[in-house]
This record gives C-alpha cells, sequence and structure tokens, in this order.
C-alpha cells in the first residue's frame, strides 16, 4: 500500500508541475502577442526611415558622406559588446545561444588586438559572466521584456556618445534574431561604425531616384537623421530579443507540459498495476484465511 501511496504522491506532484508549465506557456503566448503587435507596428516607421536614409545617401557625393557615426576613431580599439538576455528563465536556448555566439565573438575580437567592454542587459547574461570570473563594464538591469523606446534611446545616446568623444571604436550587439515563429537565431550585428548603409532598391525596391529639392540641405538631413538610424536599429534588435524570448518561452513550456501528461501517464498506468496487484494480494489471503476457518 505504501508504494502505491508514493506513487500517487509522485503523480500529484507532477500534475501541479503540468499546472504551472501550461499557466506560464499562456501568460508568455499573451506576451509574444503584445511585443509582436509592437514590433510590427514600429516596423512601417523603421523601413520609412531608412529609406530616406537611402535616398539621401544615394543624391549625396560620396566625399560627403562624412558623418562621425560612420568614422571609426583613430588610435582607439576598444569594442563595446552589448548583450541583451533575459531576466527570467525557462525560455529553451534564448540565453545559451545568444552568450555562446558572444564569448565566440569575444574570443576572436582579442585575438585581432581589441580590448572588449562588455554592457550587459539582463539578469541570466550579468549572473553568466559573473559565474565565469568575466568583467562586466556596464550591467542594466531595469529594461523588461517589453522595451520601451525612452529608455532604449537613452541608453543608444549613451553609447554614441562615447564613440563621438573617442572612447570607443566600435559598437556591436549580442542578440537573437526574430526570424519567423518557427525561427530564431542568434546573432551579432554590427551598430557602430554605420559603414554599411542602405541603397534605396534595398529598401523600397523599385522606387526610382526622382529629383527634387531639399529644405533644409542633404547634408543637414543627414546629419540629423543618421543617430535616429542608429537609435532605431538598436530599438529592433531589442524588439527582436523581446519577441524571440517570448517564442521560445511558449515552445518550452509546452514541451515541458507535453512530457508532464506523458509522465502523468506512465504514472497512472504503473499505479493501477500496482493496486491491482495489492487488491488480488488481499483477495489471496481472505479466501485462504476462509478456507483455513473451514
Amino acid at each position: 500500500m505504501a508504494k502505491a501511496r508514493r506513487i500517487l504522491k509522485h503523480a500529484n506532484a507532477i500534475k501541479n508541475i503540468r499546472t504551472i508549465t501550461r499557466t506560464m506557456e499562456m501568460v508568455a503566448a499573451a506576451r509574444f502577442k503584445r511585443t509582436h503587435d509592437l514590433a510590427a507596428s514600429a516596423r512601417p516607421y523603421t523601413d520609412h526611415l531608412a529609406g530616406m536614409v537611402a535616398d539621401i545617401v544615394e543624391r549625396l557625393p560620396r566625399e560627403k558622406l562624412t558623418h562621425p557615426l560612420m568614422i571609426e576613431p583613430e588610435g582607439v580599439n576598444t569594442l563595446v559588446m552589448l548583450v541583451i538576455t533575459s531576466n527570467r528563465g525557462l525560455c529553451g536556448s534564448f540565453n545559451t545561444g545568444v552568450l555562446r555566439l558572444v564569448i565566440e565573438r569575444m574570443e576572436q575580437l582579442k585575438e585581432s588586438g581589441y580590448k572588449v567592454r562588455l554592457h550587459v542587459i539582463g539578469k541570466r547574461g550579468i549572473q553568466f559572466f559573473r559565474f565565469r570570473r568575466i568583467e562586466v563594464a556596464r550591467e542594466y538591469r531595469d529594461f523588461t521584456d517589453m522595451p520601451d523606446y525612452r529608455d532604449i534611446r537613452d541608453a543608444s545616446t549613451e553609447l554614441m556618445d562615447m564613440y563621438l568623444d573617442g572612447e570607443i571604436s566600435d559598437l556591436e550587439i549580442g542578440y537573437m534574431q526574430f526570424i519567423s515563429v518557427g525561427r530564431q537565431s542568434p546573432s551579432i550585428a554590427q551598430i557602430l561604425p554605420m559603414s554599411d548603409l542602405p541603397s534605396v532598391t534595398q529598401t523600397i525596391p523599385g522606387q526610382d531616384t526622382l529629383p527634387y529639392d531639399f529644405h533644409p540641405s542633404p547634408e543637414q538631413l543627414f546629419e540629423k537623421l543618421l543617430p535616429v538610424a542608429v537609435i532605431q536599429k538598436i530599438y529592433q534588435c531589442f524588439m527582436d530579443a523581446a519577441v524571440s524570448e517570448q517564442v521560445m518561452r511558449i515552445a518550452a513550456m509546452h514541451g515541458a507540459t507535453e512530457s508532464a501528461d506523458e509522465m502523468i501517464q506512465k504514472m497512472t498506468v504503473k499505479y493501477n498495476r500496482v493496486r491491482q496487484s495489492q487488491i488480488t494480494t488481499e483477495l489471496s489471503e481472505i479466501m485462504g484465511g476462509r478456507m483455513g476457518l473451514e
């Protein structure tokens, strides 16, 4: 009887875990809907901004494309690696995939003679580098799984100021790129210097470069729009990471729920067999006792 009780207790514990994983899956699905809608609403702005920058690039002579954000400071070989991780776990390989890629990239940079400053977002990433005793220059704990544009703008402006002041020579972001609901990929995005400028055909396919007058001048517009384009590019990385985190958490919790269902089914069958065996034994003892009395 004690063995049957242990099996039943174990099965009840698994049922409680299944309730938690199922609830977490539903919460992640709701958060995914919100983050995906936010990313989708920001996409037209990003596309139009990229189109405006590309249009100006097509019209300006190459010798006038000399914005400070496009020119790497001389004599500086310090790179900032901004790593985007989550504050919570139970999201599959979201954090491990990004952190593994970042470690590989850091080794490549150090072999090339770069000094790497780590700026880490998310408790999971901070704990990872502390455990490995890797120095983190800046920790960001206030970012949530729903990115706020103002917070990202402030952090991006601070990084651009460091670049313009000659403190750093490059800025890269390690994050989880959202490709589709069924596909996410750890990626490293080159942010600064912003030398890889888009073309009109890349951003607005089929659009011709029509002649028109600028007011203010193309140089002034380019001066104002490029920092905004940098912030928007960083914001897009944050949005990709936020959406990917929820998608991967949904998949992880769905898999955990299915595993719990399988375990509950196996434990139920095992309990029924043990209980049937006990009942058979008890009946045999009763019949044996009766025959002894006769």
